[in-house]
């Protein structure tokens, strides 16, 4: 997806509630757009969609034959264990009918998901659902499942301190299946994983022209991964942050 189709998103979906900050849409443009120059197919899932703010997105990025999943709860929110999202079926497909496209919708639990319902053919897999340390193993092991060997999986606050779960639960797998998941970008509220062969490059940085963050090569897990960096930080410089998000 190009950086003028993920503005016009951005656009559109002001409105939508949701967790999906602007340099998350970017990053996953720039995904699309490197996954798109390689040649690479294959369907799309997630786990956790609220009001669908991401799914719109996710819709946008499809291509021919390829297929979109999603995975909620939504009323059922006595399985809402940690109270991360209450998300409306209704809302959820009332946006995507207006904003989005078709989805394949699972409403149960992440960790009741088959390899029939995600396939196994995934080029791109989202996790944002539940944030307790167990969820979270549980969903990296369906996203395992899921991906075929150039898919890339998204996994939402990872570094976030309101959350420490899912570092937890990621540190977690990654001791129990070191040679699964690669991590190959940092930004937002997102960390990208491939498969430690899988070889990305992101040259689409560049056409991009992320004003409020610079690209940076950052040690992590023993690789060197490619990561936002913000130029300037709000608590810091409120005024100097809010005209870099501005341009």
């Amino acid at each position: 997806m190009k950086k003028s189709e993920a503005d016009a998103y951005l656009r559109a979906t002001r409105a939508v509630e949701g967790w999906f900050f602007p340099i998350d849409a970017y990053l996953f443009a720039v995904i699309d757009e490197a996954q798109k120059g390689a040649g690479i197919t294959g369907n799309l899932f997630e786990i956790g969609v609220h009001h669908g703010k991401t799914a719109i997105f996710l819709a946008r990025m499809l291509r021919d034959n390829e297929l979109l999943g999603v995975c909620d709860v939504f009323g059922q929110q006595e399985l809402n264990r940690d109270r991360s999202g209450e998300g409306s079926r209704e809302l959820f497909e009332k946006n995507m009918h207006a904003l989005g496209g078709p989805a394949r919708v699972f409403a149960k639990l992440s960790s009741e998901l088959t390899a029939d319902d995600t396939t196994t053919d995934c080029r791109f897999f989202h996790i944002d659902g539940g944030h307790r340390p167990e969820d979270v193993v549980a969903d990296l092991e369906t996203a395992s499942r899921a991906l075929h060997a150039n898919g890339v999986v998204a996994l939402d606050d990872l570094f976030n301190p309101s959350w420490p779960g899912v570092g937890e639960g990621f540190y977690r797998f990654i001791a129990a299946r070191p040679d699964v998941f690669a991590p190959i970008l940092i930004g937002g509220n997102k960390v990208f994983f491939a498969r430690p062969g899988a070889g990305y490059a992101f040259d689409e940085l560049a056409s991009f022209d992320l004003r409020a963050f610079a690209f940076e090569y950052k040690e992590w897990l023993g690789r060197r991964v490619m990561t936002a960096v913000r130029r300037s930080w709000v608590d810091l410089d409120p005024m100097g942050a809010a005209r870099l998000h501005g341009e």
